[in-house]
């Protein structure tokens, strides 16, 4: 289709890299100064003014419930499966959400992680917690809410393709993680080192921010913040030629738009409200107004 080829795709693909590049450079960043701080001997700097701990909100450290997040624990697998999680499921949903609410939703899954965990906290005896899952995980049942039966593929054990409907994959998780969890209470104690509980409250706030934010209104992906590469990054910027190409949408008659807009609906069914160019989102606007209109 015409909407398909190279020159008619919007900036929206990339703004959701690089907001997502952002999360994850900003998550890596950190681990790094975790391990160094560890060689130093200081490593208890990050777990005690940054992790969410059950002293954490007693002290005043307010900041615990989001900042715990960008946090993970040694060895690579930890932050390497979290921020796979991110990266993936964090492109499928952008498109539907926009930026500004696609970091609600990342802040909001974090932080009620963060927070079903300490409540937990108080039978399982878990004094700490760390790292992107509950985030993880809340991707995953609004994804799951939103796509329900769209098949996907994912590497089992990082080795096996399977294809799987995201509900059942958002099913299993929750199973997973309510027997970690009733295990824990039971046990009296956290001893797998998984937080469940705050997977469990990263998955609850991912449903109802499909069910109450979302569906609120669908189709309102505005609100940008504006973040950008550091210059020292940057390539160049290539020099404008006076002979570029312009592409827009002439529409004249209203033939002409109700076949445009018929379009732009098409293309909003097989891709999403997000995948739409300015241009089109404005005929949608005059194509209301007309209607307002009559």
């Amino acid at each position: 289709m015409m909407y398909d080829r190279p020159y008619m795709k919007t900036s929206h693909e990339e703004q959701a890299k690089r907001t997502l590049l952002w999360i994850i450079g900003i998550t890596v960043a950190v681990y790094v100064l975790q391990r160094l701080f560890q060689v130093s001997g200081a490593e208890n700097f990050f777990e005690t003014y940054f992790a969410f701990n059950s002293q954490s909100l007693s002290r005043g450290f307010i900041w615990a419930p989001v900042t715990y997040a960008f946090l993970h624990a040694p060895g690579i697998m930890h932050i390497l499966v979290n921020m796979l999680m991110v990266f993936f499921l964090g492109r499928a949903v952008f498109a539907e959400l926009g930026q500004k609410r696609f970091l609600q939703l990342y802040l909001a899954t974090a932080v009620t992680g963060g927070f079903a965990w300490y409540a937990a906290s108080f039978a399982s005896g878990s004094t700490l917690v760390i790292g992107t899952s509950a985030a993880g995980f809340g991707l995953l049942a609004f994804f799951a809410a939103l796509y329900p039966n769209r098949e996907i593929q994912v590497l089992l054990f990082f080795i096996i393709p399977v294809r799987v409907k995201p509900k059942i994959l958002a099913y299993i998780a929750l199973g997973i993680s309510l027997l970690g969890l009733l295990n824990e209470l039971f046990e009296g104690s956290a001893m797998s080192g998984v937080a469940h509980s705050a997977h469990l409250g990263g998955m609850a706030a991912g449903y109802l921010f499909y069910r109450f934010v979302y569906l609120a209104n669908p189709y309102d992906n505005s609100g940008e913040l504006k973040l950008s590469v550091p210059k020292i990054f940057k390539k160049p910027a290539p020099k404008k030629s006076s002979a570029g190409y312009r592409y827009n949408v002439n529409v004249e008659t209203p033939r002409d738009l109700k076949n445009e807009v018929d379009r732009i609906l098409d293309k909003i069914n097989s891709k999403g409200f997000g995948s739409l160019s300015a241009q089109e989102k404005k005929v949608l606007d005059e194509a209301r107004d007309l209607l307002r209109k009559r």
